[in-house]
């Protein structure tokens, strides 16, 4: 998968959300098998059923 090196606390600064709350979210992906976390960043699983749960 893409792998999108980036940490939590990067992706919170740009949409404006906590690194706790980015980790809920990456966690809900994740357990959906649309992402897989990893350190310092993420690898993307499923593109287009990301961009589904994205609507």
């Amino acid at each position: 998968g893409n792998w999108l090196r980036i940490t939590q606390q990067e992706l919170g600064y740009l949409v404006g959300l906590s690194r706790q709350r980015v980790n809920q979210a990456l966690h809900r992906l994740s357990d959906a098998s649309l992402i897989r976390i990893e350190y310092g960043g993420l690898r993307v699983l499923d593109l287009v059923g990301l961009r589904r749960f994205a609507g």
